[in-house]
């Protein structure tokens, strides 16, 4: 994870499987299609986390970096623990939780 100054991430929505860019930043924090030749196009706002409802590891990451003074990043772990709607079909997911998922090394197999 960035400081939040221009972070993006990039994964499958669970609903249609349409790569969605996820970008938490400078810029803006959105979800998006990427086109070569447009950029990000079809932007939805995220949807951020409320600080309060954020629980493990979000709710310690965001406590962490607001007691070091580092607001920014206290935000941005809000956006990324929140939910995104995929501009290609609605559907809204978790960020964080669809992030892991797609990025857990495979399972072991029992010998």
């Amino acid at each position: 994870m960035g400081d939040f100054t221009d972070d993006f991430y990039t994964m499958s929505c669970p609903g249609c499987e349409a790569e969605v860019t996820i970008a938490v930043g400078d810029y803006g924090c959105y979800a998006a299609i990427r086109d070569w030749d447009q950029g990000d196009i079809e932007r939805r706002s995220l949807r951020p986390a409320p600080a309060e409802e954020l629980r493990d590891p979000g709710r310690w990451m965001h406590a962490t970096a607001g007691w070091d003074g580092q607001q920014r990043l206290a935000e941005g772990i809000r956006y990324v623990f929140g939910r995104a709607e995929c501009p290609a079909c609605a559907s809204v997911f978790n960020i964080a939780e669809t992030h892991t998922a797609a990025n857990l090394p495979p399972a072991l197999e029992a010998y």
